[in-house]
């Protein structure tokens, strides 16, 4: 039975504990794309809480064990990239008359959130306008609705062509970063302090940015340049209901290894001064509301710079790896479960601790050189250690590995850690990081060492900024 039917008597029924309660148990929710394995343990969580799952996207490789571990009540296949339009049309396709079955749909997948909105439009399920989350989807125009809407926001300029490079450096200024409109996990994002840099990085990235590296790439290969934000990055993971922001918190992220931004680790909660955390908060909800969302839950990068909260960008979706799980520890409030009610029309319902239950570190290990990696088993001796909550090595024992002189690095395990607080998670994970021998890795034990610097220096950058 589609849930519009027994609508009323469920929201007479919401609750905090809405996983406990079942209030989502019997309802039938399509996910979008399921991306990386390492969201596996978000659907076996909404499966635990009795929602059916209809998988559509590329269902081969690991998310085929979704149906036969029960994980998955369909799998349907589908070219969810490229132009959104036709994303929608070939998802709707596959669902066929499973359609009619549906009471949400949702996704986690950054590259589907446009094309998601589509297909909850068309088939009049609760989901936010495709203009809104273009909007979000795409960097340059995210920018102009935050200018348009008269908060602070970075100098920048679309890159059409090599011809516009030195126009768009006497606007932006130096230092600035070059980055592509459509990407995701800061692939193609570099630091370029001069133009003969933004020459150099311009042609790289023309290089890379490509749908063959990424199907990402297929919504777009413009690039743009960017105002460079010093101090310290954070992540505001929100719940909008109704128009209204009804919970936030907030993670502060280590630093990068520049020019490059692929992240080496973050921590909740943060040190840092309360109200420059109230500030960023506030430019996030600000934005997003310009921006015209009024449900769901995203995830959005900001700066805490010299002159005050500056925007990165907006994650339309639920903050990937297991920030969920950090949050849920800390806040007790289950981003996912939020989610999946505003998926099927429920209000959002988050109660959190009056106070941080805790603290959760999330280290990401970058390779220190390159070569290809020989052994994935580093991390199994962290099965039985408690404080642990998530370990996972993201490459397969053969692949080449690239380290930040030769190339944007490869991120090769996440771990995160639980403490009484930050300052205990963060030790914890400096201490397990500091006993792995990675020697397997590459046959030599000098990456063992290098790694352990590496996490070490980014810590210790981070607790000067007000980790």
């Amino acid at each position: 039975m589609a849930l519009t039917a027994t609508l009323p008597a469920r929201l007479a029924r919401t609750s905090p504990a809405a996983f406990s309660d079942g209030l989502l148990a019997g309802t039938r929710i399509a996910v979008i794309e399921p991306g990386y394995a390492t969201k596996r343990f978000l659907y076996e969580r909404a499966r635990s809480s009795g929602v059916e799952l209809v998988f559509v996207g590329d269902c081969g490789g690991w998310a085929h064990s979704l149906q036969e571990d029960g994980v998955a009540a369909r799998l349907l296949d589908a070219d969810t990239s490229g132009d959104p339009d036709q994303a929608a049309g070939r998802i709707l396709a596959a669902l066929g008359d499973e359609a009619r079955r549906l009471d949400g749909v949702v996704t986690l997948w950054e590259d589907a959130v446009p094309a998601t909105a589509r297909v909850a439009r068309a088939l009049g399920l609760p989901g936010t306008d495709p203009a809104t989350t273009d909007r979000a989807r795409n960097k340059l125009r995210t920018l102009e609705a935050s200018r348009a809407a008269g908060l602070p926001t970075p100098r920048f300029m679309h890159l059409r062509g090599r011809g516009s490079l030195a126009a768009a450096a006497e606007h932006v200024g130096f230092p600035a970063v070059i980055k592509p409109v459509f990407g995701s996990g800061a692939l193609g994002c570099l630091r370029v302090d001069d133009l003969a840099a933004l020459e150099d990085a311009y042609a790289l990235d023309s290089a890379l940015i490509t749908p063959e590296l990424n199907v990402i790439f297929r919504q777009g290969t413009d690039l743009m340049l960017e105002e460079y934000l010093d101090g310290t990055e954070f992540d505001v993971d929100m719940v909008l209901s109704g128009g209204e922001c009804v919970f936030s918190a907030v993670s502060e992220n280590w630093p990068t290894t520049e020019p490059y931004f692929v992240e080496t680790g973050m921590h909740t909660p943060s040190s840092h001064p309360p109200e420059r955390l109230r500030a960023l908060t506030d430019l996030a909800v600000s934005t997003v509301l310009a921006l015209g969302f009024e449900h769901g839950v995203l995830h959005v990068e900001v700066k805490d710079t010299s002159r005050g909260a500056r925007l990165l960008e907006i994650n339309a979706r639920l903050a990937g790896g297991v920030i969920t799980d950090m949050h849920r520890f800390v806040t007790g409030v289950d981003l996912l479960e939020q989610q999946l009610l505003i998926a099927i029309g429920l209000p959002a319902t988050p109660t959190p601790y009056p106070q941080p239950a805790g603290g959760a570190c999330g280290v990401f290990l970058n390779t220190s050189r390159s070569g290809n990696l020989t052994n994935a088993l580093f991390l199994d001796h962290l099965h039985d250690d408690p404080s642990v909550i998530q370990h996972d090595v993201l490459v397969e024992p053969g692949e080449p590995l690239t380290a930040a002189p030769d190339g944007f690095p490869t991120v090769i395990a996440e771990i995160t850690v639980t403490g009484a607080d930050s300052t205990e998670a963060i030790a914890k994970a400096l201490a397990i990081v500091d006993e792995l021998d990675l020697e397997d890795m590459f046959g030599s034990s000098s990456s063992s060492r290098s790694a352990r610097a590496e996490v070490r220096t980014s810590t210790s950058d981070s607790r000067e900024t007000g980790a």
